[in-house]
């Protein structure tokens, strides 16, 4: 799975997203994020890296995300 969000972060292309709400809890935080790829919507969520928590306030309902996606499986993402 490294290999593969390693790849991603790289290779994969990307897109804007929309950061639709967030969980946080004792031990992680998730943000659930909504993007589009070629006029199709794709919603998905993400647990967020302490590296990414670090920057929470970007995360906010409604701001503005650059997702990373796989071009040949685009519900496959991450925002970065």
């Amino acid at each position: 799975m490294a290999e593969y969000l390693a790849w991603l972060i790289q290779f994969g292309r990307i897109a804007e997203g929309r950061i639709l709400d967030f969980n946080h809890d004792d031990s992680m935080t998730t943000i659930f994020f909504r993007y589009n790829v070629a006029n199709v919507d794709y919603e998905t969520s993400q647990k967020l890296t302490p590296e990414q928590i670090k920057r929470a306030h970007q995360y906010i309902p409604g701001a503005v995300v650059s997702v990373r996606y796989d071009p040949k499986n685009p519900g496959s993402s991450l925002v970065t």
